[in-house]
């Protein structure tokens, strides 16, 4: 009697393999760009200032980069470019993240957006919201209690 491997998924292995390797030749960048870069950020409280800072090398601050306030919703916008063209056949591996994202951030009521401010240094964009004395005074966390359910 001899033993046979039995491997039912193979076939799909193989088809998915094929068909992302037909997808790269058509397009290679990503199926869904707005997912594939998001710039890590950080948001906090520092001696009564919000500060986020985002990461986001490689892009001009001057000519990539769109901060605005809209109502209470801090929107900063930008686009990182390819810095040239590479053919096809000369690619090996591609890992870097190029293309538009955008960050949305709710303020506070209260914030005085004329005080807002922000500095680039190092591939890093640090966003200063001065809060409001009434924000300040909410503790900036509050524990809260999850009730586990008894099990019957």
């Amino acid at each position: 009697m001899s033993i046979i491997r039995l491997a039912p998924f193979s076939a799909f292995t193989s088809l998915q393999r094929e068909m992302q390797e037909m997808l790269e030749r058509l397009d290679p960048r990503p199926v869904f760009p707005d997912l594939s870069f998001r710039p890590a950020t950080d948001i906090f409280r520092e001696d009564g200032t919000l500060v986020i800072k985002v990461e986001v090398p490689g892009i001009d601050p001057k000519d990539g980069l769109e901060i605005d306030v809209e109502g209470n919703v801090l929107h900063i916008e930008g686009e990182k470019k390819f810095e040239k063209e590479i053919k096809e056949e000369d690619h090996y591996l591609h890992e870097r993240h190029v293309g538009s994202f955008s960050r949305d951030v709710v303020l506070p009521e209260g914030v005085d957006i004329e005080k807002i401010t922000a500095d680039y240094e190092e591939g890093v964009l640090t966003v200063r919201v001065p809060l409001p004395e009434e924000v300040l005074d909410i503790p900036a966390k509050h524990p809260i209690e999850v009730s586990i359910a008894e099990k019957v």
